[in-house]
């Protein structure tokens, strides 16, 4: 089906866009992050708040190797531990540091709809926004089962 083919072409796009941009953010800078330092403060941002066994569950890695990874990351400046309400646990954060420079108006998300938009009439774009809709509803449904 031309269906799946057309799908994997705009996930490989988008993926190669991702690592330009990671690459590009993550640079040569004294206190720069490694592309797997990127990654998992990412996921951290990405799970809005996780504990540590949360991030390592996600990741599937082991609880000291995330305390590991976590403990890099918040003496870099990049995520910040919050203690929950109890102070027997904390959740991560990801720090302004991170975001300030990670989330712009040159997302991929904007970039996707500028293409769109030029080549699309506003009927199929609300066609497009609605079959979107569908496939987050999907996704996130999947992921609560």
């Amino acid at each position: 089906m031309e269906l799946t083919s057309n799908f994997e072409k705009i996930y490989k796009n988008f993926r190669l866009q991702i690592y330009k941009r990671v690459f590009a953010i993550l640079g040569e800078r004294e206190g720069s992050l490694s592309a797997t330092e990127f990654f998992a403060v990412e996921t951290i941002g990405l799970m809005g708040e996780p504990t540590v066994g949360e991030f390592a569950e996600a990741l599937s890695i082991t609880s000291s190797h995330a305390s590991y990874k976590v403990r890099q990351l918040v003496e870099k400046g990049y995520i910040e531990k919050i203690a929950t309400e109890d102070k027997r646990s904390f959740k991560l954060c990801v720090t302004e540091k991170f975001t300030k420079y990670y989330h712009s108006e040159n997302s991929y998300g904007n970039y996707i709809f500028e293409i769109l938009s030029k080549s699309l009439t506003q009927e199929e774009i609300e066609f497009t926004d609605k079959l979107f809709k569908k496939f987050v509803n999907t996704i996130e449904g999947e992921q609560n089962d």
